[in-house]
């Protein structure tokens, strides 16, 4: 059976310990919902942020965010079934299929097609003919005895470094390798995952990501790699764990913020304020299609008399934004 050569390391050992200390500090430190939910809106766009530029997109963050949002004419329909298709790993992943049909199941909803794998010769890669044969193996791998002993975080690690190894599709090839390894920690129920977008570092060094791989195609050895991935991931989830102690901290020392008592329409707009800076009549219509201008003047009048935004200029070229 293939079982992937890496050892477990010292360095290895404390950043696990490290990432679970900070996942069961997260876990178990009050945040409200309102500044919870906006992490995690905040995280998953910086995500597919970084996923599409792994791909080359010539994206923004700010395209990213409207996306998210739907708040364009002009939405690029892959880049919204990425979002979707990333929104549900968790229910994909505890699909009751085995991991070889996940792998390719994963690629399929992302492109739309039946045909996944490349057909095409790259490089240093894996030939084509042996791509089914390549990705069989880890999929019998992930379905092992082997696996249910180790670590999730680590077979994460191995899985994506394994896929971008054989490159085995034929389009968004590197996305995918992310989002299946993503998806296993989620059929581990490591969902703080979703909260942490690692991939900003592996952009960030690139460099270390690409010599990592070289490495392991060099020496069949994945410890060098696994040191990396889990570097990526504990710089990010520290990040989270200070913002939610914070959170917690400023939730402790205040009453419930206002945002908090807001409806969930109300919450929306002011999110959007977080996002956008500021928001006119004419985009009321883009925000909620369904809800009259009558409605959303009305809850904007309620966040100006709850002291959370201001309004400048007059009637229709009327100005919303956040009040600092």
């Amino acid at each position: 059976m293939h079982l992937p050569d890496y050892s477990i390391t010292n360095k290895i050992l404390n950043k696990v310990a490290e990432i679970e200390r900070a996942r069961g500090i997260i876990e178990n430190t009050f945040v409200l919902p309102f500044s919870q939910n906006s992490l995690k809106k905040e995280a998953k766009e910086k995500k597919i942020y970084n996923l599409l530029l792994l791909e080359e997109f010539d994206v923004s963050l700010y395209d990213v965010k409207k996306h998210f949002d739907s708040l364009s004419p002009h939405l690029n329909q892959e880049i919204l079934k990425i979002i979707e298709i990333e929104s549900n790993l968790d229910l994909i992943g505890k699909s009751k299929t085995s991991w070889n049909q996940k792998i390719k199941n994963l690629n399929q909803k992302i492109i739309n097609t039946e045909k996944v794998y490349r057909i095409k010769k790259i490089p240093n890669k894996v030939l084509p003919e042996e791509i089914l044969a390549k990705t069989t193996e880890i999929g019998n791998w992930l379905d092992s005895d082997d696996v249910k002993n180790t670590h999730p975080l680590i077979v994460a690690a191995i899985i994506f470094a394994e896929l971008e190894i054989i490159k085995p599709f034929e389009k968004l090839s590197t996305l995918s390798n992310n989002l299946i390894s993503e998806m296993f920690l989620h059929s581990n129920n490591f969902k703080i995952i979703e909260y942490v977008p690692y991939q900003e570092i592996i952009n960030l060094k690139r460099y270390k990501y690409n010599d990592s791989l070289d490495y392991v195609i060099k020496s069949e050895d994945f410890t060098e790699w696994v040191d990396f991935y889990l570097d990526c991931i504990n710089q990010q989830i520290q990040i989270l764990k200070d913002k939610y102690m914070l959170l917690e901290k400023e939730a402790r020392q205040k009453s419930i913020p206002q945002v908090e008592r807001l409806t969930s329409r109300q919450q929306r707009i002011y999110q959007y304020l977080i996002d956008y800076k500021f928001i006119q009549n004419s985009q009321f219509s883009i925000l909620f299609p369904d809800i009259s201008e009558d409605s959303i003047l009305r809850d904007l009048k309620t966040l100006i008399e709850q002291g959370l935004i201001v309004k400048t200029g007059k009637t229709k070229s009327s100005k919303y934004e956040i009040k600092h």
